[in-house]
């Protein structure tokens, strides 16, 4: 599953941090919390750590961009995204300067920042942490090479990171292009379409070599071999399974 989203609002509008609440929080796919000032912002995000923080720049106790700067402070990398509110070009440019992703008006337009809001949301839902994938690829090689596949064909890479994206995030399969092919394209500095087919042609070609009978028979014959060669789909599928229960 992709990982929930946790967003927290330190916002002195409640009526719209309840309007995002209503329009956004579904428990599942993501969970809005809400502060009311500066001091139970920090509280909750030591408590929650969200993945993305929504702050006036004015709140009582503790304004929003010392909020900011205790958080990058402590937690370095690993602090929140910031969608920033400022009422002053001074404030605007004080989130721009602490890396907000984005600084509105303030008070809040509640669609352009609901915008903002899904927009930082499909960001974060696509964005793929190379290093932590690391393992999973290279055991994924491993796997390709012992079904027989040839490490010179361009594919044998795109589908090794093909099945390590995939067993962080099974859910990248059910939107494979822009999930798995537009990712992997974007760090081979190529095109979705090009990993797309050279993913299909290193998996036609190791079926000819190799048949159809032993390359399923390698993923315990979870698909019917008599319906021929896998797809990309299938393929990427089956070997994320099998990193998974390694």
């Amino acid at each position: 599953m992709i990982k929930k989203i946790d967003i927290l609002c330190a916002m002195r509008d409640a009526a719209t941090a309840q309007a995002l609440r209503r329009e956004l929080d579904d428990g599942e796919s993501c969970s809005i919390r809400v502060a009311v000032n500066g001091e139970a912002a920090l509280d909750s995000a030591w408590r929650f750590a969200p993945d993305l923080l929504v702050a006036d720049a004015v709140l009582p106790r503790l304004d929003g961009l010392a909020v900011v700067d205790r958080l990058r402070a402590a937690l370095g990398e690993r602090a929140p995204r910031v969608i920033g509110g400022a009422a002053t070009p001074m404030a605007e440019a004080e989130f721009m300067r602490r890396g907000a992703v984005c600084v509105l008006g303030v008070p809040w337009n509640r669609e352009k920042l609901l915008e903002a809001l899904r927009r930082e949301m499909v960001a974060m839902d696509t964005h793929v942490d190379w290093e932590a994938a690391q393992s999973d690829y290279a055991r994924a090689r491993e796997l390709l090479r012992e079904i027989g596949m040839r490490e010179s064909l361009h594919g044998y890479d795109y589908l090794a990171w093909a099945a390590a994206l995939s067993c962080a995030s099974e859910a990248r399969l059910f939107a494979i292009s822009e999930r798995l092919y537009r990712p992997i394209a974007q760090r081979m500095n190529t095109t979705p379409q090009n990993v797309e087919r050279l993913i299909r042609h290193a998996i036609e070609s190791t079926v000819d070599a190799e048949g159809p009978d032993s390359i399923y028979a390698f993923f315990g014959n979870t698909i019917d071999p008599t319906r021929g060669k896998p797809t990309n789909a299938q393929m990427i599928a089956m070997l994320a399974q099998r990193l998974r229960v390694a």
